[in-house]
């Protein structure tokens, strides 16, 4: 009799925990997504959450930066790319923002609104200065020039122009508004997936202007 009380009690307890196994709630769960992906900042809890390494995600956001303009702009340092990648960032926390909006959770899925006020790249101050660096270029270019000569001046002056925008635009005065949509992990119900990853991170890096 006595083992059977205890069996009860102990599957009880079993079924009460797993009942209680649920995923983080869906607007820390969001904040930590931005703030790693975007803000490139140190979110250790993005483990927990959804099984992801934010060191990782620093790493290969950096590299990613560094070689797509490597890649287009050859004899660019790469120093200066990088310390290009760390200022772009001071300025993407200082300039932009965002808020979250839940609009619908359970403990097996959620529907989250990112409302984002990115970057202004097109602003017309900003782009008057890029359209002077364009002129000062070609005012420096001249008929004896070779073609190495006008490569390096040109991919110089695109880099500047690049420093320009990235450090210099404006935040929008419009929200644009990202749809994040998440279920629960089959396999670890503390975690949360990403239903619209492709989707949501594509819209998510151009509502911020990246």
């Amino acid at each position: 009799m006595k083992k059977g009380i205890f069996f009860g009690i102990l599957c009880a307890a079993i079924f009460l925990l797993a009942s209680c196994s649920h995923p983080e709630k869906a607007d820390v769960s969001t904040k930590a997504l931005v703030d790693s992906y975007i803000y490139q900042e140190d979110v250790p809890e993005l483990q927990e959450i959804y099984g992801l390494d934010d060191t990782r995600i620093q790493k290969e956001n950096e590299n990613e930066f560094v070689t797509s303009v490597e890649s287009e702009l050859s004899g660019v340092e790469k120093e200066k790319i990088t310390q290009l990648n760390q200022k772009f960032i001071a300025h993407l926390k200082k300039t932009t923002s965002y808020t979250v909006d839940v609009k619908k959770e359970s403990n097996k899925e959620a529907v989250v609104s990112v409302n984002v006020k990115g970057l202004d790249l097109n602003d017309k101050a900003v782009q008057a200065k890029t359209d002077e660096l364009v002129k000062d270029v070609e005012s420096k270019i001249t008929a004896d020039s070779t073609d190495d000569e006008m490569k390096k001046l040109v991919n110089q002056t695109s880099f500047e122009m690049l420093e320009y925008i990235y450090l210099n635009s404006p935040v929008k005065k419009k929200e644009t508004k990202v749809t994040l949509r998440l279920k629960r992990d089959e396999d670890n119900h503390e975690k949360w997936e990403i239903k619209n990853e492709t989707e949501f991170f594509e819209k998510l890096y151009a509502a911020f202007g990246l």
